[in-house]
C-alpha cells in the first residue's frame, strides 16, 4: 500500500471524526440539558440523516464540477460555520434545519476522502485499506466521545472545538502534492429490482438503519434521563463505538461459514437478548454489567449493515454488486431517518428505557422476517460466499473501495477514472493545486 498517498485523506479523516464524534453525543446532551423532548432530539437527528440522503444524488456531480479539493474546503467551512451556528441559536427546529445541511456537507466530505483512497489503492491492497479505514474512522469517533469529559456542554465552547477540527481537516488535503482522482458520475440504483433480487438484504439494511440511527441520536439521552453524568455518558459511547468496531470481524468471519440469513437472524436475537437485560434487569445487578452489554449491544448493531452488503453480494452477479452497495447504503439511510422519529414513542410510553424496547422489537421484527425468508428461499451454497468484509454506511464510494466489487480485477469501478498519463505526469506545481476540471 503507497501509505504516502493515502497520509494525506486519513489524517483529514481523523481530525474530522475526532470534532464529528464529539458534535453528534453534545448536540443530543445539550438538548436534553435544555428539556427539550425526545420526540424533537429524533427529529434533529433524523434530519442530519436526510441530509445524507440528499447528497447521496448530489454531491458526486458537486465534487465533479469544482474538484476535490474545492469542494472539501467548501463543506468543511460550511460545518465549521453549522457548528458555531449551532452554539449561538439553541431550538430544536433551527437545529434540524442546520442538521439537514450538515448531513449533506458531511456526506460530501466523506465522497471527497473515499474516492481519494479509492484512486490511490489497488484490488490487491484494497482490503487492508477497507480495514485500516475502519479502524481509523471508528477510533476516531469514540476517541470523540470521549472528549465530550473535557467540555461544558451548556457554553459556546465544545461547538467552536468541532468547528475548529472541521476547518483544521482541510489543511492535510490542501497540502497535498498527490494528484487528486477523477470522477464521473455514478449510475441511477433500481431500489425495486433490489428488493426482488435480495429481499433479505434490503430488509437488513434497513433495519441496521433504524437502530443505528436510533443509537447515534437517542442513545445519549437514554444515559442523561436514566442520571448519568457527562463523564459517564462519554464512557458509555465510546463502549458502543469501540463494539462495533472489534466485534464486526469475527461475526463477519463466522458468517463466511453458515448461511448469512442465520448469522443475521442469531445476531438480532442476541440484540434483543440484551436490550431486553437494559430493560428487565433490577437496577443494583444492572450497572455492574451496564458497561459490557452497551459493547455488545454496539457489536451486535454495528455488525448487521455489513452482514447484509455481504448477504447480498453473494446473491447478485458479479456487475450487480456495485448497484447493490449503493441500493443498500440508500435503504440504510431511509431507515437512519426513520429510527430517530420512532424510537421517541416507545420511549414516551416506558420511560429512558423505552429505547431499549425499540432496538428488541426490531431485533425480533427482522429476526421473524429472516426466519420466513430461509424457508421461503434456500441459502447460498458456501462455496458461492464472498469473503466478508466490514463496510461503514458512509458514501457509496465505500462500496468500490471493496476488493468484491472489481471482477477479478478487470472491472473499472463506476465512480471514478484512473489520471491518464498525461495527468499522472502532472508537475509538481500542478499537483499542490486542485483544478477544476474534476482532478
Amino acid at each position: 500500500m503507497a501509505l504516502t498517498r493515502l497520509l494525506s485523506p486519513l489524517t483529514s479523516l481523523v481530525i474530522f471524526i475526532l470534532g464529528h464524534g464529539l458534535f453528534n453525543t453534545l448536540l443530543t446532551v445539550r438538548l436534553s440539558a435544555e428539556q427539550v423532548s425526545a420526540q424533537a432530539i429524533g427529529l434533529v437527528s433524523a434530519a442530519y440523516f436526510g441530509g445524507l440522503v440528499l447528497g447521496t444524488f448530489i454531491n458526486a456531480r458537486l465534487i465533479i464540477r469544482v474538484g476535490h479539493i474545492r469542494a472539501y474546503a467548501a463543506y468543511a467551512s460550511l460545518l465549521c460555520f453549522l457548528f458555531l451556528l449551532h452554539g449561538m441559536v439553541v431550538e430544536p427546529v433551527t437545529w434540524a434545519a442546520l442538521r439537514l445541511i450538515g448531513g449533506f456537507a458531511t456526506g460530501g466530505l466523506f465522497v471527497v476522502l473515499e474516492s481519494w483512497m479509492l484512486v490511490s489503492s489497488t484490488p490487491a491492497n484494497r482490503g487492508r485499506l477497507m480495514s485500516l479505514y475502519m479502524i481509523l474512522l471508528y477510533g476516531s469517533l469514540a476517541l470523540g466521545q470521549l472528549l465530550l469529559k473535557q467540555v461544558d456542554p451548556m457554553v459556546l465552547t465544545p461547538f467552536a472545538l468541532c468547528a475548529m477540527a472541521a476547518t483544521l481537516s482541510v489543511v492535510p488535503l490542501a497540502l497535498s502534492r498527490v494528484a487528486t482522482p477523477a470522477m464521473v458520475a455514478p449510475q441511477p440504483v433500481g431500489v425495486l429490482e433490489l428488493v426482488r433480487l435480495t429481499p433479505a438484504g434490503m430488509g437488513s439494511s434497513f433495519t441496521s438503519g433504524l437502530i443505528l440511527g436510533a443509537i447515534y441520536g437517542l442513545l445519549p439521552l437514554y444515559f442523561t434521563d436514566s442520571g448519568a453524568s457527562l463523564s459517564q455518558v462519554a464512557d458509555m459511547m465510546a463502549l458502543v463505538i469501540l463494539g462495533g468496531m472489534c466485534l464486526q470481524y469475527p461475526i463477519g468471519r463466522a458468517s463466511d461459514r453458515y448461511d448469512r440469513r442465520l448469522v443475521i437472524l442469531l445476531l438480532c436475537a442476541l440484540l434483543t437478548l440484551i436490550a431486553l437485560l437494559m430493560v428487565l434487569l433490577p437496577e443494583p445487578w444492572r450497572e455492574p454489567v451496564e458497561g459490557t452489554l452497551v459493547f455488545l449491544l454496539g457489536g451486535m448493531a454495528f455488525s448487521i449493515y455489513p452482514l447484509s452488503l455481504s448477504h447480498a453480494c453473494d446473491e447478485l452477479r458479479p456487475d450487480q454488486v456495485l448497484g447493490a452497495n449503493q441500493g443498500l447504503l440508500l435503504a440504510y439511510s431511509l431507515g437512519a431517518m426513520t429510527g430517530p422519529l420512532l424510537a421517541p414513542f416507545t420511549m414516551a410510553t416506558f420511560g429512558p428505557q423505552g429505547l431499549f424496547v425499540y432496538f428488541a422489537l426490531c431485533g425480533l421484527l427482522l429476526s421473524a422476517y429472516l426466519g420466513w425468508r430461509r424457508r421461503k428461499r434456500a441459502p447460498i451454497p458456501l462455496t458461492e460466499h464472498q469473503v466478508f468484509m466490514p463496510v461503514p454506511p458512509n458514501t457509496p464510494m465505500t462500496a468500490e473501495l471493496e476488493p468484491r466489487t472489481d471482477l477479478e480485477g478487470e472491472a473499472v469501478p463506476a465512480s471514478y477514472a484512473a489520471p491518464d498519463a498525461e495527468e499522472r505526469a502532472v508537475s509538481e506545481e500542478g499537483q499542490e493545486r486542485d483544478a477544476p476540471q474534476g482532478r
